[in-house]
């Protein structure tokens, strides 16, 4: 006997999932005292990117929203004692085993912020911001690619297009103005870690003439701005004065010259989002 099998059509959707208190306790637990706004055993990423854990039926409002993003800032500061001690003490030993491999060198450097941070902000995720955290631990971090491309956009701010050959070097090829094979940068970047439980709030920004900078169809004209367009506000997660670490593996002139490009990249700079104003602005010091 045939056997005919028909076409399966599959479609994937990301959808907002309502979580309350009592579901999954084994899971999620709350905190008393506070309100229901805090939570202990979550992974925090998972929680913002997964989960919808709010008040409102729709999960778009924005209580619910700015309820959410306390409780994910919430997880990012619950850390058990010991963790990140112990998390830092592991990546020291791991860059200088790396290091040792290849006769290298392996620099750690503190980055504390001026203010605020935000890298990731434009991700695309159900509240429409985001910030880079770490999948597996679940805190923000500082990405080892966003801190080259700092110390990339100094060195071309300072150079020009034009590029050192011992720049170049550091950085690695094919890069804009440079006519050259594709080698590897000479200097690994780590992801920079929290030091300390990182200090996540719930930030805003504000347009006050949203209409107007939104696509109109083709052929009609832009309403001009005025006050009659109502302020829109968007919430979002920024990491407060919380110190990071991240660790530099090259040849030690290069691993140098790397963390001068690094710091003086992050003092006028920034790094991520919202620089203009004033975010992501840090101190750079290279550790004993």
């Amino acid at each position: 006997m045939a056997t005919v099998y028909g076409s399966l059509a599959c479609v994937l959707e990301v959808r907002q999932v309502q979580v309350e208190p009592r579901v999954r306790k084994d899971r999620l637990q709350w905190r008393g005292g506070d309100g229901g706004r805090s939570m202990t055993g979550v992974n925090a990423d998972l929680l913002m990117k997964r989960l919808w854990v709010g008040k409102s039926d729709d999960g778009k409002s924005d209580d619910g929203k700015v309820d959410h993003l306390t409780k994910v800032a919430a997880a990012c500061a619950d850390l058990p004692a010991g963790f990140l001690s112990g998390l830092h003490e592991r990546r020291c030993a791991a860059a200088q085993q790396l290091a040792g491999r290849s006769g290298a060198t392996a620099t750690s450097v503190l980055l504390t912020p001026m203010w605020r941070v935000v890298v990731g902000h434009g991700e695309d995720t159900a509240h429409e911001t985001s910030l880079t955290m770490s999948p597996t631990y679940g805190f923000p971090i500082l990405p080892g690619s966003a801190l080259k491309g700092v110390a990339a956009s100094w060195a071309r701010a300072v150079h020009g297009d034009e590029l050192p050959a011992e720049v170049v070097r550091l950085f690695g090829t094919p890069r804009p103005g440079v006519d050259a094979d594709a080698a590897q940068g000479s200097v690994a970047v780590l992801d920079a870690l929290p030091v300390q439980p990182p200090r996540v709030v719930v930030d805003v920004l504000t347009p006050h003439v949203k209409p107007y900078y939104d696509q109109d169809p083709p052929g009609v004209p832009k309403e001009p701005p005025a006050e009659y367009h109502n302020p829109v506000p968007v919430r979002f997660l920024a990491v407060g004065q919380t110190p990071f670490r991240s660790w530099l593996l090259g040849p030690s002139e290069d691993v140098e010259r790397f963390a001068e490009l690094l710091k003086a990249g992050l003092d006028d700079l920034g790094i991520g989002g919202k620089t203009a104003a004033g975010y992501g602005y840090c101190k750079a010091e290279v550790e004993p």
